[in-house]
């Protein structure tokens, strides 16, 4: 009964997306990228799905690749997607697109990750907003609890002014 909850959660999120304009979310079963996502797909780094990128960098001392999100408080909730999706504040500015995804890269580990692109911004191209939970602590995988972990941001800049690629540095 739980698991179809679970799935019923997913199912309504999907519709919610779907509707906005927004693509649906993966699932831990899911192995196709639909069309939409793909230039998006393509163009994000390994490490937006599968390992940490936190603002104290990488054990070998390079760069940090994005930057901490401080003070962001999300209540817990049996689905990481509907969680942000619900605590989101969209954009009164009808250009540009917002693609929001999900990955389950462990059992231990939800990612939603929220891509802006086609800003209205003369330093700022586009942006990424990840969000990194964790289940809680004694909830049965059944009725399995998310809770927020880390929010982390990375953006690309306009050409001349700053990088092209997804960094945690400001643009100019």
């Amino acid at each position: 009964m739980a698991k179809l909850a679970h799935w019923f959660t997913i199912g309504a999120t999907s519709a919610v997306l779907l509707m906005t304009g927004c693509s649906s979310p993966n699932t831990p079963n899911s192995s196709t990228t639909p069309a939409a996502e793909s230039e998006t797909a393509e163009t994000e780094t390994a490490d937006t799905a599968t390992a940490d990128t936190t603002a104290a960098g990488s054990p070998n001392g390079e760069k940090p690749t994005s930057r901490p999100v401080e003070g962001v408080t999300l209540p817990p909730g049996s689905d990481p997607l509907a969680i942000v999706f619900a605590a989101r504040q969209p954009s009164s500015d009808l250009t540009g697109t917002e693609l929001m995804k999900v990955a389950y890269p462990t059992p231990e580990k939800a990612v939603v990750t929220i891509t802006k692109t086609g800003l209205l911004d003369d330093s700022v191209a586009a942006t990424r907003t990840r969000y990194d939970f964790k289940p809680v602590e004694g909830s049965a995988e059944a009725a399995q609890q998310w809770q927020l972990v880390q929010v982390t941001e990375q953006n690309k800049c306009q050409p001349n002014r700053g990088s092209q690629d997804w960094t945690g540095d400001l643009c100019q």
